[in-house]
């Protein structure tokens, strides 16, 4: 049996993206979870370094989950969500990838306006 020791350039994006959402949260992977501009200031302040994160504003997956147990948070979660279903952009039914328990899935977007 021969191992494969090597990954096409596909391969390499796909782990390389792989490892950096497993440990961070883009400003838009925030807005997937219906996150406000504001909230996003309040509750978490300035994105990490480009050092840190590269060229991405990014906030570390752990800060986040940490900041969506508070229970400040989880107000502001209801009255957002109160306010999408009052202005018809979501049902009051709607699951939303917000959720404590809920993976952090990059790309995965809300309308909203």
């Amino acid at each position: 049996m021969t191992v494969r020791l090597y990954y096409n350039a596909a391969d390499r994006r796909a782990q390389a993206s792989n490892e950096w959402h497993a440990e961070w949260i883009s400003k838009r992977g925030l807005k997937a979870r219906i996150w406000t501009d504001k909230a996003i200031s309040e509750f978490l302040g300035a994105p990490l370094s480009a050092l840190s994160a590269g060229p991405v504003k990014a906030w570390k997956q752990k800060e986040v989950k940490k900041v969506e147990a508070t229970p400040a948070f989880k107000t502001w979660l209801e009255q957002r969500r109160a306010g999408l279903v009052a202005r018809g952009k979501i049902s009051s039914d709607t699951e939303l990838p917000c959720h404590l328990d809920a993976p952090i899935i990059p790309g995965k977007q809300h309308k909203e306006s």
